[in-house]
């Protein structure tokens, strides 16, 4: 109640702030436009959406974008963001799905920040897990505490029952009907059953495998690969519930991989998390490493380059956002070539080192990082490449002084969300270090 009081009082406050701040800077306006930007390309705008802050874009280099844009972002923040396109990606925007609508360089229209209602307090991080059943509840097992967590997509509500498991990180959805909860600190595999909401928790390890990511590939067979230094990939039959266990190519001095993902034909791609090649498993189960030079992300040692992996099947390629490292990796599963963009100077200049829990790709057709130790998010245009980013710092501070106030989250180690769930035109995200969740609501 108290709480409650006090951050109506703070948005009250900021909000005539705002206001004052506004009136002061119009009367000492002389009729300067609403939005700048800058392009090297041969063309710009400027615009502005119903907003009291500022976005700030420009676009650079040889892809299929040639100007710039700049205009006010759906929200009260005061933000900065920048789009540069680096190469022109074949495939077209044609695909079934929300694959389709990922706009070029004059996209200004970014994602609605919403608090779920329910708070759940404590200083761990709280889940890496989410899976969504038939009914729109979203089901997520906890990481190093014990916890289960429903998320109410139709009330938007989050609580925490009474009985929970840990040491769950990611899930694959199967083609079979259920969902698995992968173990990193677990001897056990949890599945959900999509059809009725129930979890079974099975155990098939005599040691936690420290697997952080799988994917389905051909036969039902999903590939989990183990951030450790000697990489294994352990293995899931979804028909016949065997597990088993391989010893692929070594990606590096370090094996670690914290990222999965299948294309169409069964072929599941691994980046590297510490290592310096990239690890595809075929549709036959076969192991290599891709050929090309070495990924570095900009970044090495302990450094972690890559988390997750997210497959595109509009341009047929997978994508990988960086956790501590600088650069996207793209995977092009027609050819298995790879490359690695640059994130934006001015972005990298101002965000935290650890910038991204793991990727998910949106209704608008673009590709998100989500918020780890950083209020920041960045996206790319899976067919243009251009990137974009945007500061949500006021959205989590909701009225508070600070963002950490806000969010209720005890220290930046234990991160502002971390996985992503996607349904309809809204994204939710896991419960991390904070004590209240959140989701992304798209332009329909």
């Amino acid at each position: 109640m108290i709480r409650d009081i006090i951050r109506k009082l703070m948005k009250e406050f900021n909000r005539l702030l705002k206001i004052s701040k506004r009136a002061s800077s119009s009367s000492s306006s002389s009729g300067s436009s609403s939005g700048s930007g800058s392009s090297s390309g041969s063309g710009s705008s400027s615009g502005s959406a119903s907003s009291s802050g500022s976005t700030s874009g420009s676009s650079s280099g040889s892809g299929s974008s040639s100007g710039s844009s700049s205009g006010s972002a759906s929200s009260s923040a005061s933000s900065s963001g920048s789009a540069s396109s680096s190469a022109s990606s074949s495939g077209s925007a044609s695909s079934s799905g929300f694959e389709t609508s990922a706009d070029t360089s004059d996209q200004v229209f970014w994602p609605m920040f919403k608090y779920l209602s329910g708070e759940i307090k404590g200083n761990l991080t709280k889940t890496r897990t989410m899976a969504m059943d038939d009914n729109g509840v979203i089901h997520s097992l906890g990481y190093k505490s014990d916890m289960y967590i429903e998320t109410d997509t139709l009330t938007d509500s989050i609580k925490r029952n009474t009985q929970g498991s840990h040491g769950f990180i990611g899930n694959v959805e199967a083609s079979n009907g259920y969902t698995y909860f992968l173990p990193a600190y677990s001897t056990s595999i949890a599945k959900l059953k999509r059809s009725t909401g129930d979890i079974e928790i099975v155990g098939k390890f005599a040691s936690c495998p420290q697997i952080r990511s799988g994917a389905e590939g051909a036969n039902g067979i999903i590939y989990m690969p183990s951030y450790t230094k000697t990489l294994k990939i352990y293995t899931l039959d979804t028909k016949t519930g065997e597990t088993g266990c391989l010893t692929p190519p070594q990606p590096g001095f370090f094996g670690h991989v914290w990222g999965a993902a299948a294309d169409l034909d069964g072929n599941v791609y691994m980046p590297p998390a510490l290592g310096n090649k990239v690890l595809k498993i075929d549709k036959d189960g076969n192991s290599s490493l891709l050929e090309g030079k070495p990924v570095t992300s900009s970044v090495s040692g302990f450094s972690v380059k890559y988390v997750g992996a997210t497959y595109v099947k509009s341009v047929n390629k997978v994508f990988c956002l960086p956790r501590v490292g600088k650069k996207i990796l793209i995977i092009d599963c027609s050819d298995d070539s790879y490359e690695e963009i640059e994130l934006p100077a001015d972005y990298l200049k101002v965000a935290n080192k650890n910038k991204n829990f793991h990727g998910f790709l949106a209704p608008d057709g673009w590709l998100y990082s989500a918020f780890w130790a950083d209020t920041k998010c960045f996206r790319i245009n899976p067919h243009t490449y251009e990137i974009q980013w945007k500061d949500y710092e006021d959205e989590f501070s909701d009225g508070y002084l600070t963002a950490k106030m806000g969010s209720g989250i005890m220290s930046l180690g234990t991160g502002y969300s971390t996985c992503a769930l996607t349904k309809g035109n809204d994204v939710y995200l896991g419960l991390a270090g904070t004590s209240r969740a959140i989701k992304l609501e798209f332009k329909k």
